[in-house]
């Protein structure tokens, strides 16, 4: 894959035709990676939250992921980004290897968000002091944040 150039001067403004919801530390402001860094090949909706509770927020340590089958709400920001800049957050994210992506309803509209599955959430994450894990006959896990 060819190196992402965040101040690559274009001849001509990439099309931002790709929508997507983040929520850790690809929002403004991020130091590292913020999609505010991606200058023309992004372009903030707005601040925005998942319509629908189904998710749950995990902290990742450095940075924090999300599985389904929640029961809560996610906030972040939606962002138009050019193809480009999609594959640039696939390569950061480790889609599909790590992270997977679906489509969100948010309250700015429909979004592509990363997830972690629970199969990708065991393998990666294991144990953690601040998330107590209790694990039904079906593998279903509830977690709780006691950090």
């Amino acid at each position: 894959m060819e190196e992402f150039d965040y101040d690559q001067e274009q001849s001509s403004q990439p099309e931002l035709d790709v929508t997507v919801f983040v929520y850790g530390t690809l929002k403004s402001g991020g130091q590292v990676r913020g999609l505010d860094l991606f200058n023309e090949h992004s372009s903030i909706v707005g601040k925005a939250k998942t319509v629908y509770p189904d998710y749950e927020m995990i902290d990742l340590g450095a940075f924090p992921g999300v599985i389904t089958q929640g029961k809560n709400y996610i906030e972040g920001e939606v962002w138009n980004v050019s193809k480009q800049a999609a594959e640039e957050l696939d390569a950061i994210e480790g889609y599909p290897d790590f992270y997977n992506k679906i489509q969100v309803d948010t309250t700015k509209g429909k979004a592509i968000m990363y997830f972690l599955d629970r199969k990708a959430y065991k393998k990666y994450i294991g144990p953690s002091e601040q998330i107590e894990e209790i694990v039904d006959s079906e593998e279903n896990i509830t977690q709780t944040w006691i950090g």
